[in-house]
């Protein structure tokens, strides 16, 4: 397994996506890149996730765990098909929509 971009939050690598703390109260979630069916790069406002620092709001999103979240603008939805999407917010949020982009074609 092939490290293609790592932060604090989540982990790209040849075959998967990795989630850090995703579940409650520490737990790390695996996506292999073919479960993804769409990527997309979405703005945050203050009702749709910049002070969720953890878990779902009134959008079907679920945030894994980011303190510095209200200081971010943008994060990237992965839809797998459920009602459910997960948000990311990536320290290089262009790393890794071009690399998801590029991994679930």
């Amino acid at each position: 397994m092939t490290v293609l971009y790592e932060d604090p939050h989540v982990v790209c690598d040849d075959d998967a996506l990795t989630i850090k703390r995703y579940y409650f109260p520490v737990g790390s979630k695996r996506i292999p890149y073919s479960e993804i069916r769409r990527v997309d790069d979405t703005p945050m406002g203050w009702l749709t996730g910049k002070l969720r620092l953890w878990g779902m709001g009134p959008a079907p999103y679920w945030f894994h765990l980011d303190v510095e979240r209200p200081g971010k603008e943008r994060c990237i939805v992965i839809d797998r098909g459920g009602f459910v999407k997960i948000a990311l917010t990536p320290a290089d949020h262009e790393a890794v929509l071009t690399l998801l982009r590029e991994r679930t074609r």
